[in-house]
């Protein structure tokens, strides 16, 4: 479940409740270390999971703790993961290769619910925008807008829960369309998901994605599209296709099929 940033609607909430066992049964750990301000939003986040009826907890791990195959055992009674907001590089760089994110991909492939919102939404897929530029470009407009080039904006590794999908988060709100396309005309064979603030993806065990919240999703797929040669800098495409998707929307991506909310 996979979150734009902002504030998470409380159905989306009250939805990752459900899919974690519900009322009662979820039992939910709430990582904070994407931030390095505090536990503030942890805290928020844990008091409105346990309104819900979750027993829900902050779980702050250091590299050490992420580390530990004896503290990764404790993960496999949990039946939910929540990765708050922040820096996603960061947060990456702490939990990938450990026994803790190994012992979560281990609950989630066995039916537990992972989830995030803002950096905790862009380190879900396998390839991530870090939110880092390598450099200023002369083409960027008054408005700081970044040109649609290549080689502007740093990729990493994400945790892989999504593959064959690059996330941004906070999408319309923060105007990331050319930092989004520029990261699938580099890739074409990455969808680019743009996640708007209040709204989510739910990958479902389908492997369809159903839209929920307030906002829109937009999904570019450049899968068959005709892109400009690599080597020049500036990013070209043709027949690149771009599915605007509000809530209730259901998008499968193998075969780039939607069905919007009239048609549910």
């Amino acid at each position: 479940l996979i979150v734009g940033g902002g504030d998470t609607p409380p159905d989306v909430q009250a939805r990752f409740v459900e899919l974690a066992g519900g009322a009662g049964r979820a039992r939910i750990a709430v990582f904070p270390m994407a931030s390095t301000s505090g536990d503030e939003e942890a805290e928020e986040v844990v008091a409105e999971l346990r309104a819900l009826g979750a027993d829900a907890h902050i779980v702050n791990l250091g590299q050490e703790d992420a580390a530990d195959e004896v503290f990764a055992e404790t993960l496999a009674g949990l039946t939910g993961f929540w990765f708050c907001g922040g820096d996603q590089a960061r947060l990456a760089t702490l939990m990938r290769g450990t026994p803790a994110l190994a012992a979560i991909q281990k609950r989630y492939y066995a039916g537990a619910v992972v989830g995030g919102t803002s950096a905790g939404a862009a380190v879900m897929s396998t390839t991530m925008l870090t939110g880092n530029r390598y450099r200023a470009d002369e083409a960027d407009d008054d408005d700081g807008l970044p040109a649609i080039a290549r080689g502007l904006f740093e990729i990493d590794e994400g945790f892989g829960f999504l593959p064959g999908v690059i996330v941004d988060q906070h999408f319309l709100r923060r105007s990331r369309h050319n930092r989004l396309l520029s990261a699938v005309l580099e890739r074409p064979g990455l969808l680019g998901v743009g996640i708007d603030e209040g709204t989510a993806i739910l990958v479902r065990p389908d492997r369809q994605w159903e839209v929920l919240g307030s906002s829109y999703v937009k999904v570019f797929d450049a899968r068959r599209a005709q892109v400009t040669a690599a080597e020049g800098p500036w990013l070209g495409s043709s027949d690149i296709t771009l599915h605007l998707l509000p809530s209730r929307s259901v998008y499968d991506p193998a075969s780039g099929r939607t069905q919007l909310p009239a048609a549910i």
